[in-house]
Formats: structure tokens, C-alpha cells, sequence
């Protein structure tokens, strides 16, 4: 972490501010608490040291940033980025500035606009979980997303942009409130984001840039989905260890906290990275435009 701590000593940097929470670090925790174990293999091991990889690389990769980079992107080159991702696998993008307290206590990123990245995980090895293909295919998303983060970055800084790839383990910002920011869905219920291109099935990164006339969305039609989670509760009611909260806890600058995490991490740890909120929910598993039409007739009835 000295590595990635290193960025708050950059020129210009954007340092976290006093509303900042501290980074929930699983690697710490596993090696803090008694008779929590992740069951690993081969093949989850090396997808954990590529991520590790990636997240060294995110930060080396900073001196090549240009001196001077460009700070307008063109519609064509915009479009081509949009092409870009998608043969990176990144499954969507959306654009936002980053307010200082999203970004994590003790840290800092190099640039206050951000690309922000999700990739879908399988649906049908998910419905799984808990089990050791649900945990390898969560893997199998932080490692192929990690090097997506700094394949885009690369992506751009040839083009003269200044890039810090955040890859989606670990975070220097809090990833699900940034892309709800850029209007890429809605928290629910169990603190995840719910997407419309995959509900809760995917995982998060960033790219922060020098670019500051991204297309950001000012509002987003995506805040139902809250409506919907206070009917619904299913993730709730079917949480093996019981820690998502029945009512989310509000914090300073107004933060939600919906998950207890002495009651998470150590079921969590011992039972395949659980992922059981996300394969209960509806989103998982039904089309959105026909969740939101159903339910908008229900209410509208």
C-alpha cells in the first residue's frame, strides 16, 4: 500500500478530504481476524497475484503520463474509446468528476475527472454461490478488469491524455458511488449497485483523467431502483449471516451504510466470497425495463 500511498505526494494531486472514510482493506482483515480463511487454489491465486500486478503497474505507469497533457477529447476520439472498452471486455462506462470525499482516507488520485469501468461477471456461475466457481469467476473479474484499467489508461495516454488507472481491487475512491455518479445505476439495498445492463453482477474500477469535458449526466432515471429494494428486501431476508441492515445507517455527508461487517467478512471469508445478495436479486435474474414497467403499473394502478 506504500506504493499507492505514494500518489498523495504528486504535484496537483487530489487529496482525500475530512468527510473521507478509511478503506475497508480485506487482505488486512483476513490477516487480523482468527479462523477466517479464503479457500484458494491454483488458479484463484494467480488471478489475485495479476491483480496485484495490475495495481503496482497503475501506479508506475503514472511517469508516463505527458508533461502537458490535453485536457479536451474530441467527439471522434470519444467514440473511439467507447469502441476501445468493449474489446477490453468492459461491459459499460460513464463518465463523472470525483468529490474529494469519495476518495478513500490517506489517499489521492492524479486526476479529479474519472472514467469509471464495469464488467460483468457470469449470471449462471454466479446463481451458484457460494461455491468455488462463484469465488473463481469473482477472481476472474478483478484480474481481466484490472488489466482493462490499464489498458484504457495506455489507450489514452497516447493520444496526449494524463491517465491513473485504478484497477477494481482495493479502490483509491469509493467505485459504487462513482458510478452511480456517472449514472450507471443505483445503490440497493445490500450497499451494491444495481445496473441496468446486469443488476449487482459486476465489478467496478476507474480511470482517473486530465480530460475535463467528458459527457457527465446530471440526473439519471435509475432512482427507483430504491423504491423497488423497500418492496422487495429479498437480499435481506436471505443473507446467510443476517448483515445487511433493514435500514440503511446514514453517516456523515449523508453516507449510507447498509452492511454490518463483524457479521459479513467472517462468513464471507469462509464461504467462498458468499455473493448470495447478489444471486438473490431480482435484477439478477429479470430483464430492468421489465422490472421498472411492472412495477411502475403496480404503482400507477
Amino acid at each position: 500500500y506504500a506504493l499507492e500511498n505514494s500518489v498523495i505526494e504528486l504535484e496537483n494531486s487530489i487529496k482525500f478530504s475530512k468527510e473521507s472514510v478509511t478503506r475497508f482493506d480485506i487482505p488486512i482483515e483476513f490477516g487480523r481476524r482468527e479462523g477466517v480463511e479464503v479457500p484458494l487454489n491454483s488458479v484463484t491465486i494467480k488471478h489475485i497475484l495479476t491483480c496485484i500486478k495490475n495495481m503496482k503497474k497503475a501506479i508506475f505507469d503514472l511517469k508516463k503520463n505527458p508533461i502537458n497533457p490535453r485536457k479536451k477529447i474530441e467527439a471522434e476520439e470519444l467514440e473511439e474509446l467507447e469502441k476501445y472498452v468493449k474489446t477490453v471486455k468492459v461491459s459499460a462506462i460513464g463518465y463523472t468528476k470525483v468529490p474529494p470525499n469519495l476518495i478513500f482516507k490517506n489517499k489521492a488520485i492524479a486526476y479529479e475527472n474519472a472514467i469509471v469501468l464495469a464488467m460483468n461477471m457470469d449470471n449462471d456461475i454466479i446463481s451458484g454461490a457460494p461455491n468455488k466457481s462463484s469465488l473463481k469467476n469473482i477472481w476472474y473479474t478483478y484480474d481481466k478488469l484490472s488489466v482493462a484499467s490499464n489498458k484504457v489508461a495506455r489507450f489514452l495516454r497516447k493520444k496526449g491524455f494524463g491517465a491513473h488507472a485504478s484497477p477494481p481491487l482495493g479502490g483509491i475512491a469509493l467505485y459504487p458511488k462513482l458510478a452511480q455518479e456517472a449514472g450507471m445505476g443505483e445503490f440497493g439495498y445490500s450497499g451494491l449497485l444495481v445496473t441496468p445492463f446486469n443488476g449487482p453482477t459486476c465489478r467496478l474500477a476507474a480511470v482517473y483523467v486530465s480530460i475535463e469535458n467528458l459527457p457527465i449526466i446530471e440526473e439519471t432515471e435509475h432512482s427507483w431502483i430504491r423504491d423497488y429494494c423497500e418492496q422487495c428486501r429479498r437480499c435481506i431476508k436471505e443473507c446467510p449471516p443476517g448483515a445487511i441492515y433493514e435500514h440503511a445507517i446514514e453517516q456523515e455527508a449523508g453516507r449510507l451504510t447498509h452492511i454490518d461487517n463483524e457479521k459479513c467478512f467472517p462468513y464471507f471469508g469462509n464461504n467462498y466470497g458468499c455473493t448470495v445478495c447478489i444471486k438473490v436479486c431480482p435484477f439478477n435474474k429479470t430483464d430492468y425495463n421489465t422490472l421498472k414497467r411492472n412495477f411502475g403499473k403496480q404503482h400507477n394502478s
